[in-house]
């Protein structure tokens, strides 16, 4: 009986377990080990995808800024030397004293803003003759990065005049060309309509070196708001690697991509020169239940995707190990759950042992002793099971009492839980309110967050001439000014003094600060908000 009894305990756990790594296997889900990578890789490429998100966004808001920069030295530029921006076409020496005056504007952003290099590239150029047409500007590159942090690195002239390097005290670049090749301005109308302020280019070769990069190109614009050139920063693979490292501490060193699809597969950037100089231009994705195959053909990665908008182009954010590393994962996840289990079959193999010492022996022994009784006839009259049956007699009246009791106090648990019930949808209405007036009091500092400007703004409006009246609204309407110009019938100077008026008037300084103003007195007066 005893080992029938282990052997039953024993069969029971087998059996149990078997059900039980049959089902996870079943579901998919048979390995926990690859779930809990999976869950820290989800967690570590949402935060992966925010860095990359805020770091591209610093960058385009440095280019912005950059622009503007630009466009304001070119008009002056042009207006000190009363000239047009056509005739600088093959006017080596007014292009070479321009790019003078610029340098100091692209060294100082790139210095500010987390890239490789920056760049401007207006559209004319010294020579009109030249096949393929050629752009002047200046590109400054640094060399020898060796970290994030780009204060202590050299700056060598990738494109511009000798007279630029003379003034900076620059370096050539091994791959130096006085002017620029781009096909930027045959889309660039097309490229930022729509309200488009950047573009983050997918990785491209950079001509006449052995580098790949990512672009962010701003526009740059003459007073009549027509594109004359582009500017922006670079972001090459050495750069992308040094910055936008990814660790685990559970996982170890990830690999971190920001990848761009076209009809042939992925390509794009890695946070390891493993991958960025692996000699293959594409990367094959496929899924594997809920993780990502990154094949690079020689070796592949296991990992996570996530899409990402940046500008105008949605881009994919990757994090991943490579196979030997996941592997090594699931199989340390193998030998811990294998562990467990054998733990658990001997602690079961223990306790049923020890059970049948302290329980099954004793009864055993009780058994042997009333078979082998020699008064057959009153092998019935046991105390121990007279005094069972008699235990087991006031345990039913013990039960009776008990579930009386058990009635009367789940009565009793009903009432109080229909008390519970009232109480908790009473403080459930005072959550309600309080939610409201926290809401009420969001509203109203949101109200104060506009400040003076905005009220300004909005009790000046009146002040308008019906002229100029006229001409806010066109702006509402999105017109630009050229378009403006042409239904009102004024000239471009009339047009620049009512602009001037109604700047003053209203308190703005841009026609951008001016159509955010009027977009949230169009949004309160839709909501029936005052305006104040």
């Amino acid at each position: 009986m005893r080992r029938r009894f282990v052997m039953y305990i024993i069969s029971a756990i087998a059996l149990v377990l078997s059900l039980i790594l049959l089902l996870l296997n079943l579901f998919g889900i048979m390995n926990p080990t690859n779930s809990r990578i999976m869950e820290v890789m989800d967690t570590q490429l949402l935060s992966y995808t925010d860095y990359i998100e805020h770091d591209y966004n610093e960058a385009a808001a440095h280019a912005l800024s950059f622009s503007d920069q630009i466009e304001a030295t070119v008009e002056s530029f042009l207006v000190d030397n009363s000239i047009a921006f056509e005739d600088l076409k093959n006017n080596a020496d007014a292009l070479s004293e321009l790019q003078c005056e610029l340098y100091n504007t692209v060294y100082l952003n790139m210095q500010l803003a987390p890239t490789s290099g920056a760049f401007y590239i207006l559209d004319t150029t010294v020579n009109g003759q030249s096949e393929p047409q050629l752009y002047n500007g200046i590109y400054l590159k640094y060399i020898n990065l060796y970290s994030e942090s780009t204060v202590n690195n050299d700056i060598a002239l990738y494109r511009g005049s000798f007279s630029t390097a003379k003034e900076g005290n620059l370096t050539f670049h091994s791959g130096w060309n006085n002017e620029m090749r781009t096909d930027f301005f045959d889309s660039c109308k097309s490229e930022f309509s729509k309200g488009t302020y950047y573009i983050l280019s997918p990785t491209v070769d950079i001509p006449d070196t052995w580098e790949r990069a990512r672009y962010i190109y701003t526009p740059i614009r003459d007073s009549r708001d027509h594109i004359i050139g582009v500017c922006g920063f670079e972001i090459n693979n050495l750069y992308f690697q040094l910055s936008k490292k990814a660790n685990d501490s559970k996982l170890g060193q990830l690999v971190g991509a920001l990848l761009d699809e076209d009809q042939e597969g992925f390509s794009g950037q890695f946070n390891s020169n493993r991958y960025n100089t692996s000699g293959s231009d594409f990367v094959k994705v496929s899924k594997r239940n809920d993780a990502t195959v990154f094949d690079f053909g020689e070796e592949k990665c296991i990992g996570k995707t996530q899409s990402i908008k940046l500008g105008n182009n949605t881009f994919t954010v990757a994090l991943m190990m490579t196979e030997s590393q996941y592997n090594a994962q699931i199989f340390k996840g193998q030998m811990k759950t294998a562990g467990i289990i054998l733990f658990v079959v001997l602690v079961a193999l223990t306790y049923c042992l020890f059970m049948s010492k302290k329980y099954v022996s004793p009864i055993l022994k009780k058994i042997d002793q009333v078979k082998y009784s020699g008064d057959q006839g009153k092998q019935l009259k046991i105390r121990e099971i007279d005094d069972l049956f008699e235990y087991l007699a006031q345990r039913d009246v013990a039960y009776e009492e008990q579930l009386i009791n058990l009635q009367a106090a789940k009565l009793a648990a009903e009432e109080e839980a229909q008390r519970t019930k009232a109480a908790y949808e009473k403080a459930l209405e005072e959550y309600e309110l309080a939610q409201n007036e926290i809401l009420q009091l969001t509203e109203d500092q949101k109200k104060k967050i506009v400040l003076e400007d905005y009220d300004y703004f909005i009790c000046n409006l009146t002040t308008l001439t019906p002229t100029e009246s006229r001409i806010y609204e066109l702006y509402l309407e999105g017109k630009t000014v050229k378009e403006i110009t042409t239904i009102l019938g004024i000239q471009e100077n009339t047009m620049k003094y009512h602009n001037k008026n109604i700047y003053g008037k209203l308190g703005v300084s841009s026609r951008k600060q001016l159509l955010r103003f009027a977009a949230l007195k169009q949004q309160q007066d839709r909501k029936g908000y005052p305006n104040t």
